[in-house]
């Protein structure tokens, strides 16, 4: 009687087992995009949905231009754009502000990569992603397959973004 429910207890588990190994078995192929599915207007208006913007790593960015550290780490990423699109780095700005304002900065501080305006949902995607508190500036990075591999509270140096990024890139050439 112990070991007929030993038996059963034993081939129940390994019948979960054996689920979950499958499930995983099947599911590695098919990698699907995880990140955020938010949609946000550019400068000229036009609707832009993120999961668009993924590539081998994707930057998203949360400012705004009232916010002195943000100021301070926008030529950073300006230069990491610049240095690593080429390889597969995409940064994406959310301005948590109106576009009127965003356009405004932009004019006296332009960059080179896209920015988006968040002033009607930005701040609830940055809490989901992480930033409950709304500190800014506030940056999420993303694999190709939209998984988070990293999130930044505050402005961050060239040398902590690289090691995030850098090793998720294409090789140079």
């Amino acid at each position: 009687m112990v070991s007929d429910r030993i038996v059963l207890i034993a081939v129940a588990v390994l019948a979960v087992m054996g689920g979950v190994a499958a499930q995983r078995w099947l599911s590695a192929g098919s990698v699907e995009w995880q990140g955020p599915e938010a949609v946000f207007p550019d400068l000229s208006g036009k609707p832009v949905r993120l999961s668009d913007e993924r590539s081998e790593v994707l930057m998203l960015n949360f400012w705004a231009s009232w916010c002195e550290p943000c100021r301070e780490e926008m030529p950073v990423l300006d230069r990491l754009y610049a240095e690593f699109r080429p390889r597969g780095l995409r940064i994406v700005g959310i301005a948590l502000e109106s576009r009127e304002g965003v356009a405004a900065f932009l004019r006296k501080f332009p960059v080179g990569y896209p920015i988006l305006v968040g002033e009607h949902g930005g701040d609830a995607l940055a809490a989901r992603l992480g930033n409950a508190g709304g500190g800014l500036p506030f940056s999420v990075v993303f694999d190709a397959s939209g998984r988070v591999l990293a999130t930044h509270l505050g402005p961050q140096t060239r040398p902590r973004l690289l090691a995030d990024i850098e090793p998720r890139l294409a090789p140079s050439r």
